[in-house]
């Protein structure tokens, strides 16, 4: 019975982790082009204020040595949530901002001089189009 026990905690531990794991990942987002591991960690720890780094790194490596505690796990999922619809309406707000800005940042380069800016011009356009496309129809208007 102890062993059956012991077997069905070490699950629920292994469990726990797993969960704990891909919170973190999740909390971590995507990882940018050419940002090392150390660096997302960093990330992460900035967003958990009471972890270690060695916490977080044995959290994200699934280190089968830790025990993840419920309260870490719940403060996790807190985290991780999704945004509330308040914030997302910010974060469209913002956005739609960020390409009233291109498509000025555009115009000004094409002023200035089309010959020297061109990889400029042709890089606002291609990020103007793809901020366009995630506004879909509300965005058109700019």
């Amino acid at each position: 019975m102890t062993s059956e026990f012991s077997h069905k905690v070490s699950e629920m531990q292994a469990t726990s982790l797993d969960e704990a794991a891909d919170l973190l990942r999740k909390l971590a987002g995507e990882r940018q082009a050419g940002e090392s591991l150390k660096a997302v960690l960093r990330r992460v720890r900035r967003k958990l204020g009471n972890w270690s780094e060695n916490r977080i790194r044995d959290v994200w490596h699934r280190d089968p040595r830790i025990k993840v505690r419920a309260d870490e796990v719940n403060e996790l999922r807190a985290l991780a949530e999704p945004k509330s619809r308040s914030e997302s309406v910010h974060d469209l707000e913002e956005l739609r901002a960020t390409v009233a800005r291109l498509a000025k940042y555009e115009a000004l380069l094409q002023r200035l001089d089309e010959d020297l800016y061109g990889p400029d011009i042709s890089a606002a356009s291609d990020q103007l189009g793809q901020a366009r496309s995630l506004l879909g129809k509300s965005g058109s208007g700019l």
